[in-house]
């Protein structure tokens, strides 16, 4: 199937099986695969998808990294979960080697060195913070030819982290639907927009909400629920969830934006801003927080900095505290809205 599968240190037994049990599905008769969604944007279901729609997806990427026969690509991803099982379609389509690393929360740790110079390798951000506070896991990523970053939003520390470092990496845009990403950003310190991938196109509904244009994979044009700004069929710039958008007093605010006005306040502490109900106004702006309760003067002083460091009417009026968040299955933080 593979010309060869490198397996580094500290592969699990379990882990080596569902990489088999991928692989058997692949090969079987039947045309369909079966894929989970994350569950981030409503309950978690699973989705069949043709064999073809998945080569298609591996195609386009392997277009904008322009892989070639022999080249390796790092699996560190569990193949029960879309993002593995498309790393294994990219080397099955394109004939490359697979370099399996353990599922862990810094799967270079115990590495010594690659048997190769990695093509491509995918991370999400947790991973990546891991990874670049060792100096052996740092070296190895800095070697790795490509990375992408998805399954969770990234913070602008660790953004700048990742810029400093020489590999090329890229945050990823996409979902289930469109059998991962779309569409890349380059982590640069300087490019804030996202290109699609080769084949890929865009366009904007009157939400002003992201359309992915009919293509290999999708049948149909799918409409998300993504606020984007269009700047032409293949780039865009996020700006948050429809989902998501507060209407306080006929004052529209987007979280997303606004959340990224206010990181430096709370360092790794993480929150997000959402609403509650509000008689007067329908919804009130609320930030929740990652912590015990703080104390009623901490608290001013943190309501005081948001007010002046976001535009008017957008600043939270009160904070609620939460030990710990919910989150999806790839880890995102399942977002509400209070009574």
């Amino acid at each position: 199937m593979f010309k060869d599968i490198v397996l580094l240190d500290g592969i699990s037994d379990e882990y080596l099986q569902s990489i088999e049990n991928f692989l058997a599905e692949w090969e079987s008769y039947s045309p369909l695969i079966s894929v989970s969604t994350s569950g981030s944007t409503g309950t978690p279901k699973t989705i069949e998808f043709n064999k073809k729609q998945a080569e298609a997806s591996a195609k386009y990427t392997g277009r904008f990294f322009d892989f070639k026969p022999g080249d390796l690509v790092l699996l560190n991803l569990s193949p029960n979960f879309v993002a593995g099982k498309l790393m294994l379609v990219r080397a099955l389509t394109h004939d490359m080697k697979v370099v399996v690393a353990p599922l862990s929360s810094n799967p270079l740790l115990n590495v010594k060195d690659f048997p190769n110079k990695i093509k491509l390798a995918a991370f999400v951000p947790h991973q990546v913070e891991e990874i670049l506070s060792h100096e052996n896991s740092k070296r190895l990523f800095n070697e790795i030819e490509n990375v992408i970053i998805g399954g969770a939003s990234i913070s602008e520390s660790l953004e700048k982290n990742i810029a400093a470092q020489k590999t090329k990496s890229f945050a990823t845009f996409g979902m289930t639907e469109t059998l991962t990403h779309f569409a890349l950003r380059p982590i640069d310190g300087k490019t804030d927009f996202y290109t699609c991938l080769p084949g890929i196109t865009i366009s904007q509904d009157d939400r002003n909400c992201l359309v992915v244009n009919q293509n290999e994979i999708l049948s149909e044009a799918l409409i998300t629920n993504d606020i984007i700004e269009l700047i032409d069929e293949t780039h865009f710039r996020w700006k948050g969830r429809f989902d998501n958008v507060i209407n306080s007093g006929g004052v529209k605010i987007i979280p997303e934006e606004d959340e990224k006005l206010i990181e430096s306040l709370f360092g790794n502490t993480r929150f997000y801003i959402t609403s509650k109900s509000n008689h007067k106004f329908g919804e009130e702006v609320v930030l929740v927080l990652e912590s015990d309760p703080l104390t009623s003067t901490v608290e001013k002083e943190y309501l005081q900095k948001m007010e002046l460091m976001l535009p008017k009417y957008h600043a939270p009026r009160s904070i609620i505290f939460q030990t710990k968040f919910e989150e999806t299955v790839s880890g995102k933080i399942k977002r509400r809205k209070f009574d």
